[in-house]
């Protein structure tokens, strides 16, 4: 999951980041065997860069726990949102399953979205539009499962499918920025 993903990004850079001054990668032999070279991202052209007091504070961040339970809670909340509509609903039974999640992801992202801002600017508006776009889908999902209205659920599916796009971004604009490259997973 990406949640875990970023969870080994906190890990793999605070170390590094620690011996960094300036904010260049170090080539000293200890931070060249912090994290596995495997974990390391490969370089990329476009690659973002931050002081490495911005990377600290994108780290903590991340580490502190309501951040890590509100993705988490996106997480699971969008995996939850897939399977109920994996099948055209038709049914009442469908219309319930899909309100269950759609509800319970609501619920979720009212929550978080009073979360502290992630201190990168980039970061933060990618955060914003995935969290704009899941909870216009969560609402309409939310009506349109009520009605049992299939065409609305459907149009709530595109918007929920936009925040998880940007909510991917977020995911690897962080795992970027912190120098390792995460990989999607599926739900």
């Amino acid at each position: 999951m990406r949640l875990h993903l970023l969870g080994l990004i906190v890990a793999v850079s605070v170390l590094p980041l620690a011996g960094c001054s300036d904010g260049s990668p170090s080539g000293s032999p200890a931070s060249s065997t912090a994290a596995p070279a495997a974990s390391v991202a490969p370089s990329v052209v476009n690659a973002p860069t931050l002081s490495a007091d911005a990377q600290v504070k994108l780290a903590a961040w991340f580490a502190d726990t309501r951040h890590k339970q509100g993705m988490r809670a996106i997480d699971h909340g969008l995996g939850d949102f897939r399977r109920s509509v994996a099948i055209t609903p038709a049914a009442p039974g469908d219309f319930t399953t899909i309100r269950s999640a759609c509800n319970d992801l609501d619920h979720d992202l009212n929550i978080i979205k009073d979360f502290d801002p992630i201190p990168d600017p980039q970061s933060q508006a990618l955060w914003s539009s995935a969290l704009t776009n899941l909870r216009q889908g969560a609402t309409d999902c939310l009506t349109g499962a009520t009605a049992n209205d299939a065409a609305q659920v459907a149009r709530a599916k595109a918007a929920l499918d936009k925040g998880d796009t940007d909510y991917a971004a977020v995911v690897a604009r962080l795992g970027s920025v912190l120098g390792v490259a995460p990989t999607p997973t599926p739900s």
